[in-house]
C-alpha cells in the first residue's frame, strides 16, 4: 500500500511540474540535431555493411538525431566515389524513416598519414605527396598545390553534395602538420618542388629545401611567410569544396573539424571565414582530439570537454560559428576501447560546459557483429539520450557559471572535484580564485576541510548560484539564465562508486519553485521536494547519483 501511495504522490508532483516518474521518449530534430553519430566509409561501402547497420538503428532509434556519411580517407577511381553517392542516397531516405538526418564528412582531403591510410585504394592519386623539410614523402598524403588534386576534391565535393547533406564537414586532415611521415622532424609545410616554387616566386628568391630551411633558422619573419602561404595553400582546398558544395546544394552548411591546439587558431579561423564567406551561412566546428580510451582515467575525457570549452573562448570566430561541437571518439573502434556510458559522460560534460551538440566517432570498423555494437554503443546511447536532449532544452538561453583561476583545464577539473563550479570556457565568472583559495578547496582526501574552506569562501564571495554543503567528489555545473536565476545544475559522479545524500544550497533559485526534477542518464527521473531556511534560501537533496555518471536538477 505504501509504494502504491508512494508512486500515486510521485505522479502527482509529475502532472504538477512536467515531470515523470518514467522518462517519456524525446522527440529528434534532425533540424538541429544534438547527437550525431559519425561513420567510416566502410558502414556504408557495401548494400550488406549498411544493411547491418540499419538494422541497430532500428533496434536503437534515439541513439542519434544525424548520421555523418563519410567520404573515406583515401583517394579510388571516381566511380568508386559515384557508385557510393547512389548507397548514400538510398541510405538517406532509410534514415528518414527513423527520423535520423544526415551530414557528410569529407573525410580526405590532404590525407592522414601513411600509417593509417596506405593499405586502401590510391589509384587516382598522379600527383606529388606530402613531403617534409628533410625531403621525406608522404605517398598517402597530397600537397595541397597540386592542379590534380584541386580537380579531384571537386569532382567529390559535386558528387557528395548531391545527398543534400544539412552540413558539408571537412576532416581534420586539412592541416599543414602531422602527415606520417613526412613530418616527422619536419618544419612546418609542405616542402615539394611545387611549393617551394611557388613560394620562391612569391619572394623573388629562389629557395631550396636546404636553404630555405637554413635561412628560416635566423629569420623569423621569413618563417611567419612561409607558415602564411601554407595556410593559404590548405585553405584553397577548403574554398573549392565550399564552392562546388554550394552550387549543387547551396542550404548546406559548411563545417570544419580541427584540434584545440592554440598554435593551430590562424589555421583554423582562416578555413573557417572562407567557409562561411563561400557558403553565405554561419559554419559549424568540431573541436578536440584524445581521450580515446576507456582504459586511461575516464577523467581525462572530461578534461577534454574542459578543453573544448576554453577554446571557445580561445578561438573567437562568435559571429561566424552557429554550432560548436566537441569529438567524441574510439579508436581503434573496437568493442573494448570504449564504453557506451563513457561517451554519455564525455557528452554531458561537453554540453554542461556550454557546447551545443555532440560528434560520436564510436563504432568499429566491421570487425564486430551488429548485436555487440548494438548491446554494447548504440543501445547505451538510446537509452540516455533523452536525458541529454532534455538537458540542452532546459539549457536553452543559459550560461554556465563558475569561478576562474589561472589554471589549465586539468588544474580546473581537480579544482571542481571538490563541488566547486568552475568556469573553463565562455560563461557568467562568478568571481577570481587567488591562489591561497585553490590550495585551501583543492585538499582531495579531507572532505571536511574542503567543505569548510568552500562556505568560508562563498560566505566572502556571495557569487555562487548553487553551492555544495555535502562531501562529493565530481564536477557541479550550474547554468543560469541573463539575469543570474538558477535554471539548472549538472553533476558529474567523478568515483566508482554511487554517491549519496548531496545537498546543495540554492540561493539563486526562484521563489516560486517548490520541487525540482532529478534526470540522470539511464535512470528514471526523480522528483524532489525544495526546501528554505528562515531566510528563504532554497536547499535540495539529490537521494544518489551512479559510478561515473551524470545528471541534472532541472528547475525549467
Amino acid at each position: 500500500m505504501n509504494a502504491k501511495i508512494t508512486f500515486i504522490a510521485s505522479l502527482l508532483l509529475a502532472c504538477a511540474t512536467g515531470c515523470s516518474p518514467k522518462t517519456a521518449e524525446t522527440t529528434q530534430d534532425p533540424a538541429d540535431p544534438v547527437m550525431m553519430l559519425r561513420l567510416r566509409i566502410t558502414n556504408t561501402l557495401t548494400d550488406e555493411a549498411w544493411a547491418r547497420l540499419y538494422s541497430g538503428l532500428q533496434q536503437n532509434p534515439r541513439c542519434c538525431d544525424e548520421i555523418w556519411f563519410s567520404t573515406g580517407i583515401t583517394m579510388p577511381v571516381m566511380d568508386v566515389h559515384r557508385q557510393h553517392v547512389e548507397r548514400l542516397l538510398r541510405a538517406k531516405e532509410d534514415l528518414k524513416a527513423l527520423g535520423i538526418g544526415t551530414s557528410v564528412q569529407f573525410q580526405m582531403t590532404i590525407g592522414h598519414g601513411d600509417t593509417l591510410s596506405s593499405a586502401e585504394e590510391w589509384e587516382a592519386k598522379t600527383w606529388t605527396g606530402w613531403t617534409g623539410s628533410t625531403g621525406v614523402e608522404a605517398k598517402c598524403c597530397n600537397c595541397p598545390r597540386q592542379e590534380g588534386l584541386l580537380e579531384y576534391m571537386r569532382e567529390m565535393a559535386r558528387m557528395y553534395a548531391q545527398v543534400k547533406p544539412r552540413v558539408m564537414w571537412i576532416d581534420d586532415d586539412l592541416r599543414y602538420d602531422n602527415h606520417y611521415p613526412a613530418t616527422v622532424n619536419s618544419r612546418i609545410g609542405c616542402w615539394c618542388e611545387t611549393c617551394l616554387a611557388d613560394f620562391s616566386e612569391r619572394e623573388g628568391v629562389r629557395w631550396t629545401r636546404e636553404s630555405l630551411d637554413k635561412a628560416m633558422a635566423a629569420d623569423k619573419d621569413l618563417e611567419e611567410r612561409w607558415k602564411a602561404f601554407n595556410i593559404e595553400s590548405l585553405d584553397r582546398i577548403a574554398r573549392v569544396i565550399a564552392e562546388e558544395t554550394h552550387a549543387v546544394s547551396p542550404e548546406t552548411k559548411m563545417g570544419y573539424q580541427k584540434t584545440f591546439s592554440d598554435r593551430d587558431t590562424t589555421v583554423i579561423r582562416t578555413i573557417l571565414k572562407t567557409l562561411a564567406e563561400v557558403s553565405g551561412q554561419k559554419v559549424c566546428y568540431r573541436a578536440g582530439g584524445g581521450a580515446y580510451y576507456d582504459k586511461y582515467h575516464p577523467a581525462d575525457q572530461i578534461i577534454k570537454s574542459m578543453s573544448s570549452a576554453r577554446y571557445m573562448r580561445v578561438l573567437g570566430c562568435e559571429d561566424i560559428i552557429d554550432s560548436w561541437c566537441p569529438e567524441i571518439e574510439t579508436h581503434p573502434r573496437h568493442y573494448g576501447s570504449r564504453t557506451g556510458q563513457g561517451v554519455l559522460l564525455e557528452g554531458f560534460a561537453a554540453l554542461a560546459y556550454g557546447l551545443d551538440a555532440v560528434s560520436m566517432f564510436v563504432l568499429d570498423n566491421g570487425e564486430e557483429s551488429i548485436e555487440v555494437q548494438s548491446r554494447s554503443m548504440l543501445r547505451p546511447l538510446h537509452e540516455g539520450s533523452e536525458v541529454l536532449h532534455q538537458y540542452v532544452r532546459a539549457n536553452k538561453g543559459t550560461i554556465t557559471a563558475g569561478y576562474v583561476v589561472n589554471a589549465g583545464t586539468g588544474d580546473l577539473f581537480t579544482l571542481g572535484l571538490r563541488g566547486v563550479p568552475v568556469l573553463p570556457g565562455k560563461g557568467k565568472c562568478l568571481a577570481k580564485l587567488e591562489e591561497k583559495e585553490v590550495k585551501a578547496v583543492n585538499i582531495y582526501n579531507q572532505p571536511s576541510s574542503v567543505i569548510q574552506a568552500f562556505r568560508d569562501r562563498l560566505d566572502a564571495a556571495g557569487a555562487a548560484p548553487a553551492c555544495c554543503i555535502s562531501p562529493f567528489i565530481g564536477q557541479v555545473i550550474p547554468r543560469v539564465d541573463g539575469d543570474g536565476t538558477l535554471r539548472t545544475l549538472g553533476l558529474i559522479n567523478c568515483r566508482i562508486d554511487a554517491q549519496s545524500c548531496i545537498r546543495f544550497r540554492l540561493p539563486a533559485l526562484r521563489e516560486d519553485v517548490k520541487t525540482v526534477c532529478w534526470r540522470e542518464l539511464r535512470k528514471d527521473a526523480v522528483m524532489l521536494k525544495i526546501e528554505r531556511d528562515e531566510a528563504g534560501v532554497a536547499y535540495v537533496e539529490v537521494p544518489e547519483i551512479g559510478a561515473w555518471n551524470a545528471g541534472f536538477l532541472d528547475f525549467t
